[in-house]
């Protein structure tokens, strides 16, 4: 049975920035108009119980398909980009049809985009069309999550279960541990075309030097003190979307690495030549995050 049940959904619920890879095809291959220089293919499958233990639903990105669709009057629209990555570099194409659709007898989120002709442009679609781009992964923010239990005793979990469990594209991973999460909403930012995929924006940092730690932290704290003066400084509202959302990325990392609150003890105390510097480094990194950035705003 499942433990702290609702402090992972909490958990979920402030995640700042998620990802999700395209892990089940969804039956169709994505395709090229070559004339037209618009890239069709699928940025998510439904009903799909991934890594996460998460299964997103039909109808999961309705509201930000018609908030900040190809089709709805938004200034900041969702993008299609590169490894998630979110600046004008990274841009792939112009997303002009976002739907759920069925496909094959699957339920998933397709898209077409337009690539423009430039030098950038053409190579994106010369990838596309050899295959090379054959990865989608979306970047979103969980909205509304349930959990669905097997046998529980509360019944709107066991709801949950008979509603989606027969719809499931691996019901093997929920008979495994008799439980999952259904995602019926998430807030759509972009779609990413990715070499790998992965539902983790960072790799977790566990056995790498404190001199790594600390250089990767400080690298994060840097680009957070750029972008916030970029922000204050840009008028335009689609390219404020974008910092914002970089922003909310950083905010991911950081939580990604897993740091621990730094303790009152001071750890400085450490024998060898060398230790005292990284350490006081690391120390001084982790209370910036710790009091200028990671602290609720008011």
């Amino acid at each position: 049975m499942l433990k702290n049940k609702d402090k992972i959904k909490q958990q979920k619920l402030k995640t700042f920035f998620g990802v999700k890879i395209n892990t089940a095809s969804g039956g169709f291959t994505q395709k090229v108009d070559d004339e037209n220089r618009i890239v069709k293919a699928v940025g998510n499958t439904y009903f799909y119980i991934d890594s996460d233990y998460d299964m997103l639903v039909s109808g999961c990105c309705s509201k930000s398909i018609s908030d900040r669709g190809p089709l709805s009057s938004a200034t900041a629209k969702i993008k299609h980009q590169s490894d998630h990555v979110l600046n004008t570099k990274n841009v792939v194409g112009r997303l002009t049809v976002l739907e759920e659709r069925a496909i094959e007898g699957k339920e998933v989120l397709y898209f077409e985009s337009f690539i423009p002709e430039t030098t950038k442009g053409n190579d994106d679609l010369e990838n596309y069309k050899q295959d090379i781009y054959d990865n989608h992964s979306i970047g979103f923010r969980y909205k509304n999550l349930v959990l669905a239990i097997r046998d529980s005793e509360e019944e709107s979990e066991r709801k949950a279960w008979e509603e989606f469990y027969p719809r499931a594209l691996n019901p093997e991973k929920a008979d495994e541990y008799g439980f999952f999460w259904v995602v019926k909403e998430v807030e759509l930012f972009e779609i990413s075309v990715v070499s790998f995929g992965a539902n983790r924006l960072t790799p977790n940092l566990t056995g790498k030097s404190e001199e790594e730690n600390t250089k990767v932290i400080t690298n994060i704290i840097e680009r957070i003190d750029f972008i916030t003066e970029e922000a204050k400084a840009n008028k335009n509202k689609a390219e404020r979307n974008s910092i914002e959302m970089e922003a909310l990325q950083l905010k991911q990392l950081i939580a990604d690495l897993d740091l621990v609150e730094p303790s009152k003890k001071s750890t400085l105390d450490a024998k060898g030549p060398g230790n005292t510097d990284t350490l006081k480094k690391e120390e001084e990194a982790k209370k910036q995050l710790f009091t200028q950035f990671l602290k609720p705003k008011k």
